[in-house]
């Protein structure tokens, strides 16, 4: 059972494209269950499907769907938390704009190697 005092926040996936955060993100209550994660939508499916509308979106689609930091906002039932999955290359301003965009109150900043944009990965290869 999901703890209803966090109910509040959203589920989803982010990127960090010249200082603007571009998100797909829905309210916890309408996040895809995985055992005890609720998540939300998947990088490249966004890129992908994503038809740029503004300036930033171009840029964003100028390059690979992981070329930019990126990261994710995941709820897991069992613990009543969310972790905030994120590029290392994000600075605390970045952080802050993911927490206020999701509206997190009880989270956990978490790094995974998943989480690597074309700086913090040295083998990247740009399309």
């Amino acid at each position: 059972m999901m703890n209803e005092s966090v109910s509040i926040g959203f589920v989803g996936i982010f990127f960090m494209v010249a200082g603007d955060l571009l998100l797909d993100a829905v309210p916890l209550s309408q996040g895809e269950h995985y055992g005890q994660a609720v998540g939300f939508s998947g990088h490249y499916d966004f890129w992908e499907a994503l038809s740029p509308k503004t300036s930033i979106e171009t840029l964003f689609k100028s390059h690979d769907y992981d070329y930019y930091p990126r990261g994710r906002v995941v709820f897991f039932k069992n613990t009543g938390r969310y972790s905030l999955y994120a590029d290392a290359c994000l600075n605390q301003r970045d952080l802050e704009k993911v927490v206020k965009a999701f509206q997190l109150s009880n989270y956990r900043l978490a790094r995974d190697e998943h989480y690597q944009c074309a700086i913090c990965n040295q083998d990247y290869v740009d399309f």
